[in-house]
Formats: C-alpha cells, structure tokens, sequence
C-alpha cells in the first residue's frame, strides 16, 4: 500500500473504478487491425511459401508482432495477454484452430499442390486475424465489466 493508507474498501472502489474506465475507453486505429492481419496472413502463408521466402517470412512476421506489442504498450502502458483473462482466452484458443486449419492448407498447397494456395490462406488469415482480434476484444470487454460489478 502506499504512504497514505488507503482502507480495504477504499482500495476496492479504486479497482473497480479502474477496471470499469479501461475497456470502454480503449480505442485504437483501424491500422492496428490491417497490421495484425497482414502480421497473421504472413505467418499462415509463410508456411506454404517456396524456399527461401517461407525462411525469410518467419522472422519478419514474428518482428512485426514483436513491433507491435512494443508499440501497444508504449501507447496503452499495459498489455494482456490473449489467452490469460478466462472467458476471452477460448476466442484466442478458437482463432489458434483456425490459423492451424490455414497453415495445414498453406502446407498442402506447398508439397500437394495447387502452388497458389498459400496466397490464399494467408488471405483467410488475415480476413480471421482481424474478426478474430475483435471477437476477443468483445469477450473481454464483456468480462471486464462483469468483474466490476
């Protein structure tokens, strides 16, 4: 506790006064959602992409989310995790099976055929990215304002 000895109450009040300010306060740029979905379509084409690209993809892709977590805390100061509040976790954990379903078809493109394929999934996965991205921000919204009352 701090040097001015708040009371439990107190703090309580403090919390959930806080916790009902941020969620509805959030908003961020549209740019935010096409980062992450190009971020996301990349990492499930990169899998189906002829070599060298589908080496090279990888680590851009993975710097590109890096980038943006830097950037969300940098604007926000907090970040929270996809799978740690309870009931968005399985909005994160269904947007996983997607992806996992759009890279086994970016694979099939890349040793199966057609050679395409991979523009294709990595298309879906960015269109999933970002229905996916704010689906979750629902559900999380939804439990943050339950928590609070």
């Amino acid at each position: 506790m701090s040097q001015d000895q708040q009371t439990p109450q107190e703090a309580l009040a403090s919390i959930r006064a806080t916790r009902a300010s941020v969620a509805p306060a959030m908003r961020y740029p549209v740019a935010y959602d096409l980062a992450y979905g190009a971020v996301c379509g990349l990492l499930v084409a990169g899998q189906g992409m002829p070599q060298p690209w589908s080496l090279l993809v990888l680590p851009v892709a993975l710097g590109g989310l890096a980038i943006m977590v830097m950037w969300w805390r940098r604007k926000f100061g907090w970040w929270v995790s996809g799978y740690s509040p309870k009931r968005a976790r399985w909005a994160a954990f269904g947007l996983l099976a997607v992806f996992l379903c759009l890279i086994g078809l970016s694979l099939y493109g890349r040793f199966v055929g057609p050679w395409w394929l991979f523009m294709v999934s990595g298309a879906l996965g960015f269109i999933a990215a970002i229905v996916g991205s704010r689906v979750w921000l629902a559900v999380w919204r939804r439990e943050l304002a339950e928590t609070v009352e």
